[in-house]
C-alpha cells in the first residue's frame, strides 16, 4: 500500500499502487527540507516505507492531515481536519516530520565529473 487514511474513529481507507514503476533498478533519492509538508511528505514517507529511496536533506515540515474548508457567509471560511494520514509502515507524521536518511550536506554518491 502507499498510504493510508484514518478518520476520527479509526477506520482506514488504503490507497494501494496500482503498477510497478518504469525504473525501479536505480538508487532513487528524495530531496526534502523543513518546507516539504502534505502530499509531497506522503510520497516520501511512502518511497521510504517501501525501502525505494533514501530521503536526503533536513526533517519535513510535518502536515499529515486532510482537511476540508467551508465558506463562510462573510466570504471567510474554515478549515476542519477530518482525518489523517498514515505512511505504508502506518506511521503517523502529523507534526513529527519525515527524518531523513542522510542530513544535508552529507557526501551521497561521487561526482560523475570529478575533472570539469
Amino acid at each position: 500500500d502507499t498510504v493510508f487514511v484514518v478518520n476520527k474513529d479509526g477506520q482506514q481507507d488504503a490507497f494501494p499502487t496500482t503498477a510497478d514503476g518504469v525504473d525501479t533498478k536505480n538508487p532513487l533519492f528524495v530531496l526534502v527540507n523543513g518546507y516539504t509538508a502534505s502530499a509531497s511528505e506522503i510520497m516520501t514517507g511512502a518511497l521510504k516505507d517501501n525501502g525505494r529511496a533514501k530521503v536526503v536533506g533536513e526533517k519535513t515540515f510535518g502536515k499529515g492531515v486532510v482537511q476540508t474548508v467551508s465558506p463562510l457567509l462573510d466570504g471567510s471560511g474554515v478549515a476542519v481536519t477530518i482525518a489523517r494520514y498514515e505512511t505504508p509502515a502506518h506511521i503517523d507524521i502529523n507534526k513529527k516530520g519525515i527524518e531523513v536518511d542522510l542530513p544535508a550536506g552529507s557526501p551521497m554518491c561521487p561526482d560523475p565529473y570529478p575533472k570539469l
